[in-house]
């Protein structure tokens, strides 16, 4: 059973994920924790007031108080600093890494069983983080952004196609960036090859458009940066988890020789249930896809040269 869940970071992602797990799933507790006074009690009160649309008896709490977050069973840590237009990776890592870290050791001591999904960017390293810091079992720490990127690359083929995302089978994995891997090959549209549908001109524009949403989506906003499809991507993993799916979703993982790949995150098809990961998928990799993955192990040297 999962009985409650807690999500560090009650900004437009955090709220927003709050809302959708009140709304359409049963928990005995839902916990918000924000270290901004007042703001994780303002999210917690608007949200309980829709209680009666949906006939919830789930209790939603908010606070700056991270003893709030003891016995949950997964935690969710949206908490940093936003990619704003212009900032590098490079200067996110280093504000964000500090604050894992410290989220981290607040997970470890109230939270010690918990599932812990990260959402805070650049997610592939403050997952490792994450995994490092906790000592928890791989299978209990996962970042979201690869399920992310699936959702993204598969509204991105009905725009191109106008098909039902139904019909499509795809799924993007490796770094939550522009390194992204979108295997176009293994694309399909009720079994068939997506080259019966699209030109190699328009598949390109596809992988293209799809590893650069992020960055498109910044570029409009500004200050801030996608909310509403995050923070579902994160409402089907707790889904999984909560129902005890066995449900295959790539999420960025603690790899330990996968792929050819070693104490290292990275996104990749896992079966997710109410243990977290159940087993990660190894699937078949073009030659260039195997290049593309191996760019994981320099994007983790940021780590060593920060000292992390």
């Amino acid at each position: 059973m999962v009985n409650k869940v807690s999500i560090v970071g009650a900004g437009a992602v955090g709220s927003a994920l709050a809302f959708h797990l009140f709304s359409r799933l049963s928990f005995k507790e839902i916990a918000v924790v924000d270290v901004a006074e007042g703001l994780a009690k303002g999210v917690s009160l608007d949200i309980e007031d829709t209680r009666s649309f949906f006939d919830s008896s789930t209790q939603i709490i908010g606070t700056d108080d991270f003893c709030a977050i003891s016995n949950s069973d997964i935690v969710v840590v949206t908490a940093g600093v936003a990619r704003k237009d212009g900032m590098s990776r490079q200067d996110l890592l280093k504000i964000n890494a500090k604050v894992a870290k410290d989220v981290s050791m607040h997970i470890k001591e109230h939270a010690p069983s918990a599932i812990v999904i990260v959402v805070t960017n650049p997610l592939d390293l403050i997952t490792y983080i994450f995994a490092k810091e906790t000592g928890f079992e791989r299978n209990r720490v996962l970042g979201m952004g690869s399920s992310l990127d699936s959702a993204r690359l598969l509204n991105i083929l009905y725009e191109a196609c106008k098909v039902s995302t139904s019909c499509f089978e795809a799924f993007v994995f490796g770094l939550h960036n522009n390194d992204m891997i979108v295997s176009t090959d293994k694309i399909r549209v009720k079994g068939e090859a997506v080259s019966k549908f699209l030109n190699k001109e328009a598949i390109k524009k596809i992988q293209d458009k799809t590893a650069l949403r992020g960055g498109e989506i910044v570029s409009f906003l500004k200050n801030r940066s996608a909310s509403f499809a995050p923070s579902f991507s994160i409402f089907r993993l707790i889904e999984a988890i909560y129902e005890d799916k066995n449900e295959i979703i790539p999420v960025c993982a603690l790899l330990q020789g996968e792929y050819g790949l070693r104490n290292l995150c990275v996104g990749v098809p896992c079966v997710i249930n109410r243990k977290g990961i159940e087993k990660i998928i190894e699937i078949e990799l073009t030659e260039e896809e195997k290049q593309k993955i191996l760019i994981a192990k320099k994007e983790f040297l940021q780590l060593k040269d920060l000292g992390l």
